[in-house]
């Protein structure tokens, strides 16, 4: 097992032994704070008892032709739930691919799921006031992707998408999560920015291993577009107003 998925778990165990603590509030925040680490990390409590977590890819949607809003949506919740993006074609079909642990995957489908048709409307209901609705797009995209990076660090809201995920997946309690400092006070135990380091690192690794294996060698395509200044600075204002931290239904 990678060190990086060990300092993970070695954490983990460490607020699950907190949870049987004499203080009910002392249990549940570990317990929960556990919960969420896992589901940040793409990890499972079938991982905690030592067994390495497995690759796999799902498809994210069937498309010939993404905008250029869509790539970038695409790669912005790849970044942050630990996923590589792949957009394949065969024949007439195009299909974006999301390789990555089983949890990881799962939590980046419906995370874009939900993002693709806030752009969506967002842009309908503001298509009246901008020059260029793709620009606007962007600038949306562009904000959420600074602000799921700053979540994913453990720097705005409480558990941020991840315990939105696992609540919902697990039917556990109400979400939360882990922000700032070591929860057992253990000074030399990795901080969550760390430990997102190592895992980003990791996942990149093992992602690219796996294609590797599947796929051979692949290529990267960068498209340039030009945006409208305004349009675009427009969507940056109202991307900061999206939720992250929602309840998935």
């Amino acid at each position: 097992m990678d060190k990086a998925t060990s300092d993970i778990l070695a954490k983990v165990k460490k607020l699950m032994a907190l949870g049987a603590s004499p203080s009910e509030a002392e249990a549940a925040s570990a317990l929960e704070k556990a919960r969420v680490l896992l589901a940040r990390y793409g990890l499972s409590l079938t991982d905690v008892a030592s067994h390495s977590p497995d690759v796999v890819e799902g498809v994210l949607l069937e498309k010939k032709r993404l905008r250029s809003w869509e790539s970038h949506l695409i790669q912005v919740v790849a970044l942050c739930t630990f996923t590589q993006a792949l957009h394949v074609h065969r024949g007439d079909i195009g299909q974006v691919l999301l390789v990555g642990r089983e949890l990881n995957t799962l939590a980046a489908k419906d995370l874009f799921t939900y993002l693709h048709l806030v752009v969506l409307k967002l842009g309908r209901a503001h298509s009246s006031e901008v020059a260029h609705l793709e620009s606007f797009r962007r600038g949306v995209v562009q904000r959420i992707g600074e602000r799921l990076t700053e979540a994913s660090a453990g720097m705005e809201e409480e558990g941020g998408i991840w315990a939105s995920q696992t609540t919902e997946r697990n039917g556990d309690s109400k979400s939360g999560g882990e922000k700032g400092g070591e929860a057992d006070g253990n000074a030399a135990a990795p901080s969550d920015r760390q430990l997102a380091v190592q895992m980003s690192a990791t996942a990149a690794r093992e992602n690219k291993d796996f294609i590797s294996g599947k796929y051979g060698k692949t290529s990267t395509k960068r498209v340039g577009r030009q945006v409208d200044a305004s349009s675009y600075h427009r969507g940056r204002a109202a991307g900061e107003g999206v939720s992250l931290n929602r309840q998935l239904k």
